[in-house]
């Protein structure tokens, strides 16, 4: 019998003796997209921006571990002294840590509340989707290379007891994908290939196939090539590159599939039997439909659809059965390729973009061959001692030099002469060639936070940084559009794969939470015919300026600034005071909540002078009390002879009366609170 494979089997490579064996069918596929890779690769090899040798070139350059370049540009054997790593230096002037937030733009009016939501789930589950790591490797990936991709892909091992998966991105180096040949817009992509590195316990949980290990490591390379099938739908072969053993090969790869018995047809999403037959066998089969097991409900807006024509409900919504319990609605199909390319300069004619590094590459060169140059002149300079040939110099005090001498001849025969090296073209050249440098990188020192002689102002030094910015506007505009594309395949697995609702807290400007759900069927909707569909044709985009929202210090000093300058409204009225702490709370600034708490308390009491003069008169607080009381009397109705007699006085008159009334009662208490000893600044008015 044989062993059963376990864990640390896989992890091990040990009794993995049953390899698995493709079929016929399999060593023909495999043949076939083998020969296909070779030739988008060889065409990748002839392409500058992705050549081997360039990237390796460029990305030592970036390390300063290059060695001194020919006149052809090309790297020698001769080590060079990397003396001033400017590559290095303008590239990290360029980063970008700040993470575009999605922004969705509706067609039609009834989309507002689809699209808010989505908005606002898509930038919950932006930090968990794409972190911070993978945008940092991101950003020096771009501007080295040139091009960098984002990979989508739907993870159904991350799953919850309330989520059946998640979408996750990766991140792709330009030499880890090759792209269909010719094609320059991504969108247009048929077919693409990525190699990358796999570990064989992976391979077994997700396919169930034992691959032949290729060295002491658990790890192997593999090359998957997803391809748009005869119905435009993304399938998958994947292959290992050392032994061709097919691990995938799905050609409805980007389809829903059920898990069905093989004896009966009943789907079994889990479980070792079939709850039917009990049959112990299942199959994957592609799912085109589902059935809805509750009704599905809209919102609707009455007076668009017509139902009204009164102008106070054109901004009201009503909800409405959409869907019955029972109804069938198609799977979304994902008809898209999973890459999206992030260039850094955007190339004419081809889909990558062209490296940062190759700007400034020779120039670089040429400033560490002058700078070495300037060393090795200064190294050899110095001060030399002249001296009679027959004259011994004693070196036993390491601070006096004693010299014997017999005459005063000899004694001037000794002299110390200063050999100095003229290093200034040099570093003149180094300088004129850094500054040229940095004009092509679009770098200035404004920019890059160091001294700059030209803006004499701190305002004039911020309006140089924005110039600058404005320079390499490029960068953030190809991000801001990866990012767009980024998001909308997002939302396509999210249609695809997720059933379950997904809720999620939204914090309000009051500082209060709200709840919302995201779900997939919000975008089902009806053509003419009546056949039903997942309407996804929403225009995306990213907005750079709502990572300001992001970042929390930046935001707490934008809400002070607003505040000190009275934009909320008066500073010295509360409740300005309490909309500026329910803003600081809802950015999770400290102590936040108990400003408010303290705030909320201070609500409840009069100013603390009044409050004083009050509790230490027991008089004052009898009279206030009977004030109170009678302020609270009601008289009686309508009734003939109810109430206080007619006084004869016009309305004028009485309102006078009682406003001197008023004044008499006023006056009375702060008589009281003065004669108590008590200070009410200001008085009553």
């Amino acid at each position: 019998m044989a062993k059963k494979l376990t864990r640390l089997d896989l992890y091990l490579q040990s009794n993995t003796a049953e390899q698995y064996v493709n079929t016929e069918e399999e060593n023909e596929l495999v043949g076939k997209f083998a020969e296909l890779y070779s030739l988008a690769l060889s065409a990748q090899k002839n392409t500058e921006e992705a050549n081997p040798e360039n990237l390796a070139k460029w990305r030592k350059a970036y390390y300063g571990t290059l060695n001194a370049l020919t006149k052809d540009g090309k790297e020698s054997t001769r080590k060079s002294r990397s003396l001033r790593k400017m590559v290095y230096e303008l590239i990290e002037s360029k980063i970008d840590n700040s993470i575009p937030m999605p922004k969705i733009r509706p067609r039609y009016k009834t989309d507002l509340p689809l699209v808010s939501v989505t908005e606002n789930y898509l930038k919950f589950e932006v930090d968990g989707i794409f972190t911070k790591y993978l945008n940092d490797k991101s950003e020096r990936s771009t501007y080295v290379d040139g091009t960098s991709w984002y990979k989508v892909w739907w993870d159904s091992l991350d799953n919850t007891h309330e989520r059946s998966g998640n979408v996750k991105i990766d991140l792709c180096t330009v030499d880890q994908v090759v792209p269909q040949p010719g094609v320059s817009d991504y969108h247009q992509l048929e077919y693409i290939f990525e190699r990358k590195e796999i570990s064989l316990t992976r391979i077994w949980d997700l396919y169930g196939r034992r691959i032949t290990p290729s060295s002491a490591n658990n790890v192997i390379e593999v090359i998957s090539c997803y391809y748009l099938n005869d119905e435009r739908v993304v399938g998958l072969f994947m292959y290992a590159a050392h032994s061709r053993q097919v691990i995938c090969n799905e050609e409805y790869w980007q389809i829903r599939k059920l898990r069905t018995c093989t004896t009966c047809g009943t789907i079994n999403p889990m479980g070792d039997t079939c709850r039917n037959c009990g049959n112990k066998k299942f199959k994957y089969e592609n799912a085109t439909e589902e059935i809805l097991d509750s009704d599905l409900e809209e919102i609707y807006n009455p007076y668009d659809v017509g139902e009204t024509d009164d102008e106070k409900e054109r901004d009201h919504y009503k909800s409405r059965v959409f869907l019955t319990a029972g109804t069938k609605i198609p799977f979304y199909k994902i008809t898209q390729l999973p890459f999206i390319p992030r260039p850094a300069i955007s190339s004419l004619d081809n889909i990558y973009g062209t490296s940062e590094v190759k700007v400034t590459l020779e120039s670089q060169d040429a400033i560490n061959k002058l700078l070495s140059k300037a060393l090795e002149k200064t190294m050899k300079s110095g001060t030399i001692l002249t001296k009679p040939e027959k004259v011994k110099i004693s070196d036993t005090d390491d601070t006096i030099k004693v010299l014997g001498v017999r005459s005063s001849e000899e004694a001037a025969m000794v002299q110390s002469r200063a050999v100095a090296a003229d290093t200034s073209q040099d570093l003149v050249m180094a300088a004129t060639l850094y500054e040229g440098g940095k004009a092509s990188s679009g770098v200035t020192d404004s920019f890059q936070g160091a001294r700059d002689t030209t803006a004499t102002s701190g305002k004039a030094k911020q309006l140089a940084a924005a110039l600058t910015a404005g320079r390499i506007e490029s960068l953030r505009v190809m991000k801001s559009a990866a990012f767009a594309g980024l998001y909308e395949l997002v939302l396509k697995y999210l249609l695809a794969f997720s059933d379950e609702p997904r809720r999620f807290v939204k914090v309000l400007p009051d500082g209060s939470q709200k709840e919302e759900t995201w779900n997939k069927y919000m975008f089902l909707d009806k053509d003419k015919y009546g056949q039903v569909y997942y309407r996804d044709d929403l225009r995306f985009d990213s907005d750079p300026a709502a990572t300001l929202s992001q970042n929390r210090a930046q935001m707490w000093q934008e809400t002070q600034d607003k505040f000190i300058q009275g934009a909320m409204g008066n500073v010295a009225d509360p409740r300005t005071l309490k909309l500026f702490w329910n803003i600081m709370d809802s950015l999770q600034y400290p102590l936040a909540k108990t400003v408010l708490a303290g705030i909320t308390e201070n609500e409840q009491h009069l100013p603390p002078d009044i409050e004083k003069a009050i509790m230490s008169n027991p008089q004052l607080q009898q009279l206030i009390i009977q004030t109170l009381q009678a302020s609270g009397e009601q008289r009686g109705g309508a009734r003939p002879g109810s109430g206080p007699k007619a006084s004869g006085e016009t309305h004028a008159g009485e309102v006078e009366k009682t406003n001197e009334k008023n004044r008499a009662q006023n006056r009375e208490v702060v008589g009281n609170a003065q004669n108590s000893g008590a200070q009410v600044k200001g008085g009553i008015q």
